[in-house]
């Protein structure tokens, strides 16, 4: 099961990673440019190198210094595809939240509502009363929150939170997600600097958190609740007169959509409040 939340940010994050692919094929291309000059170019400045790029003026800098120059944009830009990535993972939970609000009828208090992302979904997951998903995506979620301040904030030391994901749940988290990365570790502390794969196994765990939370909160979301969403999102905008031939047609749109939205089977009984009353002139 799934929510229809999901697929919008499934693309953004897919869409990010073409870019972070795009940029991998550029910074090759410059390399092999670069490789081109021999060393008695070390000298000379980016204007007199390369006299039809508008752009040599403005770093204006020997050619030796280049490379330090490429590496540095390595990390601003590997650090801001994750920070991206992750920023869209919030936005998704922001709104997975409201769903979840409106299908099964939870309200998070105003303290609640006040939480960090990570706390705030788990919140609304457990008011449902139907169970959680592993403690370790919520972990996860909020080493990617704590991560993303260090690296946007610019922030010279870690925190005690982020000390604590590091340092007592850092290993538990290595293991959790053993099949899926190699170069990443929660345990290391020197979070400032971003690598390339690295920044790829980042990318590709953002995207199965939020697959993995998609699926467990479609898997408990009232189908009730889920059919009276549908009908809203469907018929409440144009309200109609209702008889016997527009409930059965109703019934058919509704069962379509929730199994192609949420991938839930909805019976007749589950709805037949909704498609009776909403949108009703």
């Amino acid at each position: 099961m799934k929510t229809p939340i999901q697929k919008p940010y499934v693309d953004k994050l897919s869409n990010l990673n073409d870019q972070l692919c795009f940029y991998q094929f550029n910074r090759e291309e410059l390399k092999q440019k670069l490789s081109n000059f021999s060393e008695t170019a070390n000298p000379l400045f980016t204007t007199d190198l390369f006299k039809n790029n508008e752009y040599a003026k403005k770093i204006h800098v020997t050619f030796e210094k280049l490379p330090e120059f490429q590496e540095l944009n390595e990390t601003l830009n590997f650090g801001a595809y994750f920070s991206f990535s992750y920023e869209f993972l919030s936005s998704y939970i922001d709104d997975v939240i409201v769903l979840i609000e409106k299908i099964n009828g939870v309200t998070l208090t105003v303290n609640e509502q006040k939480k960090e992302p990570e706390k705030r979904l788990k919140k609304a997951i457990e008011k449902c009363s139907l169970g959680t998903p592993s403690q370790e995506l919520f972990d996860t979620i909020a080493y990617f929150r704590l991560r993303r301040n260090y690296f946007t904030h610019i922030l010279e030391t870690l925190n005690s939170k982020f000390l604590d994901i590091v340092n007592v749940k850092g290993a538990g988290l290595n293991s959790y997600w053993s099949s899926a990365r190699t170069e990443l570790d929660f345990t290391q502390q020197n979070v400032e600097e971003f690598n390339e794969n690295e920044t790829i196994e980042l990318l590709k765990i953002i995207k199965i958190v939020l697959k993995e939370v998609d699926e467990f909160i479609g898997g408990i979301l009232n189908k009730v609740g889920v059919a009276e969403y549908v009908t809203s999102e469907i018929y409440l905008p144009k309200p109609t007169r209702i008889n016997v031939e527009i409930i059965a047609k109703r019934k058919r749109k509704v069962s379509s959509v929730s199994k192609q939205q949420f991938e839930i089977i909805l019976t007749d009984a589950e709805m037949d409040n909704a498609v009776k009353t909403i949108g009703k002139k």
